[in-house]
């Protein structure tokens, strides 16, 4: 008997058993089961979290109807650039200064009572995707030593802080990370060290030029991933990465080092390093040679080498053990990309598969449908063909298995049709790439920097989301069909083809100067550095149940 002959009460039957992906496809097939589903909130709310790329909470006391809701204007901010709330926050500088998971912090240096010591303030971040409540949390530390580098996992109630030791005489410069508790700002319970210390391959005083930096600290699970970098003059540079399990103090027991690299930590057992490697370094061991530098009393110099196009290599992580080289994937890039001048691996600030939201989310990102972003930039003079000068590479990361026995290498022509290049526009820097969920968030700058009148900036969202045409025309009904992409950014929302079949959705609106930007979930984070202040912006968007309070806390930050 053909579905559509049976009664619209078998129909509802039948549907109800469906996953939202399945039901979403179900309803492109057809009109008739598609009218069905409007008519039911239940249905409707599982058809737009599929169509949003978007995964349900916890049950919750909220009916569908009220979470649709929730739903929609999610979605409708986030598409138009238009945020239900903002928050802003002026601190002096200079100051450490980030987001990590829902929460904002800041650290700088205290000459209270005399003393030295770094105070750090944490600010929990608006989600109009949970209930509201009466006031945000937030906290404020002392320590005795300067913050280089804040992590935050609130779910394991970690509180990871980096620092760096520089030698009053000849001796190597370390990294330390110290794992806390997040309420009580001692040592984690479940970590049987306070601090864990790892010794660079760099020692004594730096000379004129040199800047050592803690690039990044990334938490998941019980790994904890931390690079380290040099610079030196014109923009060159090596960084230095390890993994520590937090509970037990205990490093992987081998670095990787690069000129150029960047990570991302996939699973407790699966490591991404990206790469710009030399072409006779060791192909399987996934780091860069270190002969390309050589130590001398007056610095540190960089060989100038001959380089094969950037690769990514997934290394398999066995708890407590050697990494070991031959449990990897590697992911070529294409051959005409051997010269290029940057090389980052954006890190996803969307929650990893298996980490749960917090209590009482009505709807988080799928994480099934996470994007790994991938930002390359060429030389000038050495612009690939039918490339701009930098480009995005976005991929999903369920792309990337995890590495079995053995070593396998993959060229770019085996992977190139699971991914997508996207040329980024020439006739202005685009800068502080962020990924969320299916989302790239970026900024380009216009106008006089010294010019107030005449500085501003452009707000840019691209969405990856498999079904950005549907969700586009669900604003815009006029609209009947895509436009094509003609190299501006001057549309509030508009879709674009980068293929024969595949369209990304862009949202761009024009805001007050910024020289930063973050993104989470729920919120934009805008950053502008004046003298002697930094201005912070945080636009949630979203959909309130009950009025909201202007301020998101009762101290530091204003209407």
């Amino acid at each position: 008997m053909p579905l559509l002959s049976l009664s619209e009460e078998l129909i509802l039957i039948i549907l109800e058993e469906l996953d939202p992906l399945s039901l979403l496809h179900f309803c492109k097939t057809s009109r008739y089961i598609h009218g069905i589903v409007k008519k039911y909130s239940t249905l409707l709310y599982r058809y737009e979290l599929a169509l949003s790329g978007m995964k349900d909470g916890f049950s919750s006391s909220y009916s569908p109807r009220a979470r649709l809701d929730s739903l929609l204007h999610h979605r409708r901010g986030w598409l138009t650039l238009n945020w239900t709330s903002e928050d802003k926050l002026c601190i002096p500088t200079p100051t450490i200064v980030g987001v990590s998971g829902r929460f904002l912090y800041r650290a700088s240096e205290s000459s209270e009572y005399g003393l030295f010591q770094w105070e750090l303030h944490i600010y929990e971040l608006r989600s109009y995707r949970t209930p509201p409540v009466d006031k945000l949390q937030y906290w404020k530390f002392n320590f005795p030593f300067e913050i280089r580098q804040v992590a935050i996992d609130a779910a394991q109630n970690l509180l990871v802080l980096a620092e760096l030791h520089f030698p009053s005489q000849d001796g190597p410069i370390t990294a330390s990370l110290h794992f806390l508790d997040m309420w009580r700002c001692q040592q984690h319970s479940q970590a049987q060290k306070l601090r864990f210390q790892f010794q660079t391959d760099w020692w004594g005083s730096l000379p004129p030029g040199h800047r050592i930096s803690i690039e990044r600290v990334q938490i998941y699970g019980i790994m904890v991933g931390m690079s380290v970098r040099l610079g030196v003059e014109e923009g060159e540079g090596t960084t230095e990465l390890v993994l520590v399990n937090w509970r037990t103090g205990i490093d992987q027991q081998q670095r990787f080092t690069g000129d150029l690299l960047s990570f991302d930590i996939l699973s407790e057992s699966s490591l991404m390093v990206l790469s710009h490697p030399d072409e006779d370094e060791d192909d399987d061991s996934g780091e860069s040679a270190a002969s390309t530098w050589e130590r001398r009393s007056d610095g540190i110099y960089l060989h100038e080498r001959g380089k094969r196009s950037p690769q990514i290599i997934i290394h398999h992580v066995p708890d407590g053990q050697r990494l070991r080289s031959a449990q990897v994937i590697s992911y070529d890039l294409p051959e005409s990309w051997k010269a290029i001048s940057f090389l980052q691996l954006c890190p996803n600030k969307s929650l990893k598969p298996n980490i749960a939201p917090p209590a009482g989310t009505f709807f988080q990102f799928d994480p099934s449908q996470r994007a790994t972003v991938i930002l390359v930039e060429f030389p000038s003079h050495s612009i690939p063909a039918g490339c701009s000068k930098k480009v995005a590479l976005v991929m999903k990361e369920s792309l990337f298995e995890a590495p079995g026995l053995g070593d396998r290498t993959l060229s770019w022509e085996e992977w190139q049709d699971r991914c997508m290049v996207v040329h980024l526009p020439d006739d202005s820097e685009a800068h502080a790439f962020e990924v969320v969920g299916r989302k790239l968030v970026f900024f380009q700058s216009f106008g006089e920097e010294n010019n107030v009148a005449d500085s501003r900036s452009l707000l840019h969202v691209l969405d990856f989301n498999d079904y950005a045409e549907e969700r586009l025309r669900s604003i815009a009904p006029q609209q009947s069909s895509a436009w094509s992409w003609n190299g501006k950014w001057d549309t509030t929302s508009k879709i674009f083809k980068v293929g024969a079949a595949e369209f990304i959705g862009t949202s761009t609106t024009q805001v007050q100067r910024i020289t930063w930007v973050e993104a989470t979930e729920d919120a934009v984070i805008l950053y502008n550095e004046r003298e002697g202040e930094t201005v912070i912006r945080v636009l949630t968007f979203g959909h309130t149940l009950v009025a909201p309070q202007r301020n998101l806390i009762s101290m530091g930050f204003i209407s």
